[in-house]
C-alpha cells in the first residue's frame, strides 16, 4: 500500500511554483520578442509610407512647377506659398499684323480640338511675361481668346492698339487659371484659382514646421529657380528634402 502511494503522488508545491516560475520567464521573453517585432513592423510600415508621400510631393511639384508660364510665380505668407500659372498651350506665332486682332499659331500639341477648348474668352494669351502681373485682365502683354478657327485666334484687343513688345523667339503662352500651393496646418495643399469657392486638395501630410518655399532667378537671363524646403515627421521621426525646380524661360 505504501508503494501505490508513492506513485500516485502529483508534484509538491516547490516543483509548481519553480515551473510556474520558468514558463513566466520564457512567456515574458517571447511576448518581448513579439512585441519588438511588432512595433519594428509598424515603424518600417510607417517610415515607408512617410518616404512614399515625400517622393509623391516631389515629384508632383517638379512636373507642375517645370510647367509654369515662365515669371507667373510668386511666393507669399512668409514662403508658405507659391502661387503660379500653368501652361495651357505654348507655341509660336507668324508676323503679327497692325490694326487687326487676330493672331496665326502653331502649338504644341496632339490635340485636334484645341480650339474648342480654348475660345470663349476663359484663356487668356500672353506676350513675353516679365512679372505675374503681364498675365491679368487689363495687362499689356496679355488678351483674352474669344474664337479660335483653325490656327487663327482672335483677341479682345483693339484693332487700333499696338502690340505689345515681341518675343525674340516668336514665342507665346496659352494658360487659364493659377494655381496655389501652401504648407498649412500641418498639410501640403493645392487649389485652383477659378473664382469659384476655393477647393484645397492634400498632396501630402505629416508636414512638419519649417517647410517653406523660395523663389531667385526671375529674370529673362535666366530661368526661374524655385527651392523647396521640405520637412516630413511622424512618430518622432523627421525628413528633410530640399528640391529645386528650374523653369526654363524660353521668351
Amino acid at each position: 500500500m505504501a508503494l501505490l502511494s508513492r506513485k500516485q503522488r502529483g508534484f509538491t508545491l516547490v516543483e509548481l511554483i519553480v515551473t510556474m516560475t520558468i514558463l513566466a520567464i520564457v512567456s515574458v521573453g517571447i511576448f518581448g520578442f513579439i512585441e519588438s517585432s511588432a512595433t519594428g513592423y509598424v515603424e518600417s510600415r510607417d517610415r515607408e509610407a512617410l518616404q512614399s508621400q515625400a517622393r509623391f510631393a516631389v515629384e508632383r511639384l517638379g512636373r507642375e512647377l517645370r510647367h509654369a508660364v515662365p515669371n507667373s510665380m510668386t511666393v507669399w505668407d512668409g514662403g508658405s506659398c507659391l502661387t503660379y500659372t500653368p501652361i495651357r498651350y505654348s507655341g509660336v506665332y507668324n508676323q503679327r499684323e497692325e490694326n487687326v486682332n487676330t493672331l496665326d499659331v502653331a502649338l504644341s500639341t496632339e490635340q485636334t480640338d484645341w480650339q474648342d477648348a480654348i475660345k470663349g474668352g476663359d484663356h487668356r494669351l500672353v506676350f513675353l511675361p516679365m512679372t505675374p502681373s503681364d498675365l491679368v485682365g487689363g495687362a499689356a502683354n496679355s488678351f483674352a481668346i474669344t474664337d479660335a478657327s483653325g490656327s487663327t485666334l482672335t483677341l479682345d484687343k483693339s484693332p487700333a492698339v499696338e502690340w505689345p513688345p515681341a518675343s525674340p523667339s516668336n514665342r507665346v503662352y496659352i494658360y487659364h487659371h493659377s494655381v496655389t500651393l501652401c504648407f498649412d496646418n500641418g498639410e501640403l495643399l493645392r487649389r485652383v484659382n477659378n473664382g469659384a469657392t476655393p477647393k484645397n486638395v492634400t498632396l501630402a501630410q505629416n508636414i512638419a514646421a519649417g517647410s517653406r518655399f523660395n523663389l531667385s532667378g526671375e529674370s529673362l537671363s535666366s530661368g526661374n529657380l524655385i527651392n523647396i524646403y521640405y520637412r516630413f515627421t511622424q512618430s518622432g521621426e523627421t525628413s528633410i528634402y530640399n528640391q529645386q525646380v528650374q523653369v526654363l524661360n524660353a521668351p
